[in-house]
């Protein structure tokens, strides 16, 4: 459903927000943290700038830093910025066309769930994440080599 990309730039999304600070983070801490390519998450992380939602600082104490308050950033947008809409948008038989005047046999079902998957994520941000992480309903997994693992947990109020 959705593509390599999209799910690391989720996931760089989520960890950027949760470190709840103004100091930009590097591409290669991120990528060690989530156990993403380097390389990869570089070109992800641009995406993302293109996209508004990081800010990219230059220099020796550069790195990554949110352009928006995490309560303005849905899960929904990041997907869309990276996959598109396509699949909110594209009937589950067919190749052509289906709407209410041409419907497939599954049309009328599969408008219902595409319509409360988009709903629900377009209502959870990236603030609603890290605050159900916080209080332990949700996790992001680490890398078992993470350096930063013990500090990181620490600032989220983790064990």
């Amino acid at each position: 459903m959705l593509s390599k990309t999209c799910k690391y730039a989720i996931q760089a999304m989520i960890f950027i927000a949760s470190l709840n600070t103004d100091e930009p983070i590097l591409a290669k801490q991120i990528a060690g943290a989530l156990s993403i390519p380097k390389e990869f998450l570089n070109k992800v992380m641009q995406i993302l700038v293109k996209a508004g939602f990081l800010h990219s600082i230059k220099g020796p104490a550069g790195g990554f830093v949110l352009a928006k308050d995490p309560k303005e950033i849905t899960i929904f947008d990041i997907i869309k910025a990276i996959d598109g809409t396509d699949w909110f948008d594209s009937c589950i038989l067919r190749v052509g066309p289906c709407d209410s005047q041409n419907p497939c046999a599954l049309h009328d079902y599969w408008i219902k769930i595409k319509n409360q998957v988009r709903a629900l994520l377009d209502h959870e941000s990236l603030a609603d994440l890290v605050k159900d992480m916080r209080n332990g309903k949700r996790v992001l997994q680490f890398a078992e080599d993470f350096i930063l693992l013990k500090k990181f947990k620490t600032q989220m109020g983790l064990n």
